[in-house]
């Protein structure tokens, strides 16, 4: 039955659907959780990024380990499914990675707008939560139960995880720090890259989060175009970091490993120490 929906789904297919559900596709990427969780480090409230962060990695972990155990084949390697060379997604099916992502991102924003009261935030954690899990089956990635058990299992662990993180009051960087061995240690056990990656982002940000909040102590609040400036500064280096390592390092889970180590501390050490000082050198020029 499974296979049916699929192909029912993918029945509708046509040029104008295919590009707009590959583009909301990329919201359950790295790419988007990277971009929105700096945004809201760099510039909005420092807590909060961290509580979403954390709730991301802890759930990219457990993704990675249910994958591991239940191995289903995706769905574009049977007959009568289609997906184009550039949309397949490797790995194992089960749960969805991309869905579980979108409902963490979907939990964060309507957690959001009820603390918030910006009723708008409400509408993009929705869309989020039927949009990209869609897309994964229209895109011949994800069956229908793949998607459904990935977003009903982000709810969970977003919901649980945010409380936990509010029990850990203004030490939060502390318990962090201390769950970091964890990541490393599940490393040795499960030879699966979106786990080293998240394990690597893991580890990155928990220290750099527990240095920044000892020692830095940044304040994010700024005038709109250095707000702006900081983003995409910031953003070009974590690119860099990213994408141009990629030609120093080898091709292995452990060089990914460090690549998002790096990344995880350049955005949570590295930035706010470039933005504190290189701002107040600016503002005194000025």
């Amino acid at each position: 039955m499974d296979l049916d929906i699929v192909k029912w789904i993918q029945s509708l297919r046509n040029p104008v659907f295919d590009w707009f559900f590959y583009i909301i596709t990329q919201l359950g990427d790295q790419y988007a959780f990277i971009l929105l969780a700096v945004i809201i480090y760099w510039t909005i409230d420092k807590k909060f990024a961290h509580k979403f962060v954390f709730t991301f990695m802890v759930s990219a972990v457990v993704n990675s380990g249910l994958k591991e155990i239940f191995q289903r084949t995706r769905p574009y390697y049977y007959p009568g499914i289609e997906s184009e060379p550039h949309w397949n997604t490797e790995g194992y099916a089960f749960p969805s990675g991309h869905a579980q992502a979108a409902g963490v991102l979907g939990y964060t924003a309507l957690h959001a707008a009820k603390k918030t009261g910006y009723k708008w935030l409400k509408y993009v954690g929705i869309s989020m939560l039927i949009l990209v899990p869609l897309s994964r089956v229209y895109l011949g990635q994800h069956f229908l139960s793949d998607v459904i058990v990935g977003t009903v299992l982000a709810f969970i662990i977003a919901h649980y995880t945010f409380k936990l993180v509010d029990k850990m009051g203004d030490d939060e960087h502390i318990y962090t720090l201390l769950l970091a061995p964890l990541f490393i240690i599940l490393m040795f056990f499960v030879k699966n890259h979106d786990l080293y990656i998240a394990a690597g982002g893991f580890v990155g940000f928990a220290s750099g989060y527990y240095l920044e909040k000892r020692y830095i102590q940044y304040q994010v609040k700024e005038v709109i175009w250095i707000q702006i400036v900081k983003v995409i500064f910031g953003l070009i280096i974590a690119l860099a970091i990213k994408e141009g390592l990629k030609f120093v390092f080898p091709d292995t889970l452990l060089f990914d490993f460090f690549r998002y180590l790096l990344i995880g501390v350049w955005a949570a050490l590295g930035a706010p120490v470039v933005f504190k000082y290189g701002i107040r050198y600016i503002k005194k020029d000025i």
